[in-house]
């Protein structure tokens, strides 16, 4: 009984305390990066990354992992060519993003209200690094939980990663003659807040 009074005034103490005391976990069943290749300059396909995981520790400290072989196109053909003859999974099994933000910012964002933010992250990506912006909305749809939305794409040039070199292999593959080498990205990633019971 004891333990189920500790663990319960814990929850209400993480729960009511600011974004800047608390952990942020993602969560990987509602979270998802997608972004769109153009063939023949006129065919659109989506393409996304489901099984993303990362955190957002009390320090305000981002990091999120892409594993690359988790790509969904819809096709598992093309699937497999993307793991193998494009991100080549096999030598760069995944993509990491980080950031740090100044949690203490958003501890007046009240349950229902969103804000639209600009955010400076590094993507590591094919072993290149970035630093990248991307216009964002953050919500707070409940108590321990925060929503990140892209509020437009954030346009990615392969030639940045050394990618647009393996765009090369795929268009053979795919007998089509153009690839477009810049890559519109949309992101939505939920975190749920991490309730720790004192030992």
């Amino acid at each position: 009984m004891h333990s189920f009074v500790t663990g319960a005034v814990c929850a209400l103490l993480v729960l009511a305390s600011p974004l800047a005391l608390a952990e942020w976990q993602l969560d990987g069943d509602t979270s998802r990066i997608s972004f769109v290749s153009v063939k023949r300059g006129k065919m659109a396909e989506v393409q996304r990354f489901d099984q993303l995981s990362g955190q957002i520790d009390d320090k305000g400290a981002v990091r999120l992992v892409v594993p690359l072989a988790s790509i969904d196109s819809g096709l598992a053909l093309r699937d497999e060519r993307m793991r193998n003859s494009f991100f080549e999974v096999e030598r760069y099994p995944e993509a990491t993003i980080t950031s740090q933000l100044d949690l203490s910012l958003y501890d007046d964002l009240q349950v229902g209200q969103s804000r639209p933010e600009t955010i400076d992250f590094n993507l590591d990506l094919h072993g290149q690094q970035r630093r990248l912006k991307s216009e964002v909305l953050v919500s707070r749809p409940s108590e321990g939980r925060i929503e990140v939305t892209t509020l437009e794409p954030l346009v990615l040039k392969l030639i940045d990663f050394d990618l647009e070199e393996k765009l090369e292999p795929l268009k053979s593959i795919a007998n089509v003659p153009s690839i477009t080498p810049e890559v519109p990205v949309f992101a939505v990633l939920g975190f749920r807040q991490v309730i720790k019971q004192a030992p």
